[in-house]
């Protein structure tokens, strides 16, 4: 009796193992399944995003050989700092020699002025003269002619005799030639004027080589000044690509320049998140150490998808989700190019 009774105890507790060893292996199922979501859920409601920021390579507008490195990988320069000069062996004779140009076509264009002023003013003086004259020639014109019709009315009425008639006929006649001298001498004075125009046509070509050649030195000097190469904004050199002395042309760049002032990061964001952002917003975002917080503007949200960021899989049989770019502005100087921040909002 007591053995049968043993082994029924036994029975009994070995049944309300099994049970237990059951219920803890569901809880334990239960706890990775629940695991296992509330990780995905994290996965997905973590935004994770790298940062990038404006950076140029900078390259000389003149080949030439490389005369100063002003500055080196890591420093910090200003908009308009003197990081490299280039030689200016060739640049320095052609701003000489257009200078030159420049000087002879200016003398020349002198002369051509002081002579066609000196022309202008004589045949102007000549013309006036001209017109005087006729205008005298047509004063004694309509003397005679008023002389010559009273005697001619005097002598229809017998009252002179014929010879006195004759004397003031004759002077009609001499003043009607003296005034068409006139006309003839305005006309030539006119005409002589008109030919002053070549001469000036000559002061506009003058002027119009003297300003090409002004253009020519204005270019020299530009390509002389481009032998100093100025930081065009201030940032960071990032990397020194030439070395003194080394001949260089306009394809090879000098250095890489960043700037502290102008970055971004980028996000990835599913196309079932992109309704959490509006342009303008604005966003905290944390660093990778936990303790870097920044603040950030969404600038952009691109129309155009990038990447399946979740593939569809036979066993959930769900639908690809597309991934689209939010660019959000920081201006941030700590932010450097390749850091990743998080969405905190």
């Amino acid at each position: 009796m007591q053995t049968e009774e043993l082994a029924r105890q036994y029975r009994k507790y070995r049944n309300a193992l099994k049970i237990l060893t059951l219920v803890l292996i569901i809880s334990v199922g239960f706890g990775i399944f629940y695991w296992q979501v509330t990780a995905a859920k994290a996965e997905v409601v973590e935004t994770w995003g790298m940062a990038d920021a404006k950076e140029i390579n900078i390259n000389s507008k003149v080949t030439g050989r490389v005369v100063k490195l002003f500055v080196d990988e890591g420093a910090h320069v200003e908009k308009g700092q003197l990081i490299a000069k280039i030689d200016s062996d060739t640049q320095e004779p052609q701003q000489r020699s257009a200078q030159a140009n420049l000087a002879a076509q200016y003398a020349q264009l002198q002369q051509v002025i002081i002579s066609s002023r000196n022309l202008e003013e004589t045949l102007n003086a000549s013309l006036r003269a001209a017109l005087a004259h006729e205008a005298q020639a047509q004063t004694a014109l309509d003397l005679a002619a008023k002389d010559e019709a009273r005697y001619r009315e005097l002598l229809a009425a017998e009252a002179i005799p014929a010879q006195t008639y004759d004397t003031y006929q004759s002077k009609l006649e001499n003043a009607q030639a003296v005034f068409v001298a006139a006309q003839a001498e305005v006309e030539s004075a006119r005409a002589n004027l008109l030919k002053n125009d070549e001469n000036k046509a000559l002061e506009l070509a003058a002027r119009e080589q003297a300003a090409a050649l002004q253009g020519q030195l204005d270019a020299v000097n530009v390509m002389l000044g481009e032998t100093e190469i100025l930081a065009p904004f201030a940032g960071v050199v990032t990397k020194k690509f030439a070395e003194e002395g080394m001949l260089i042309s306009t394809s090879v760049p000098l250095y890489s320049l960043q700037d502290v002032n102008d970055n971004w990061i980028d996000f990835k964001v599913d196309e079932t998140a992109l309704k959490n952002f509006s342009l303008g917003e604005s966003i905290t975002l944390e660093g990778r150490d936990g303790s870097t917080k920044i603040f950030g503007t969404v600038e952009s949200i691109r129309c155009k998808a990038d990447f399946a960021t979740q593939k569809a899989t036979s066993e959930r049989g769900d639908p690809d989700i597309i991934a689209f770019n939010v660019k959000i502005r920081t201006n941030n100087p700590g932010v450097w190019p390749g850091m990743r921040f998080r969405i905190l909002r």
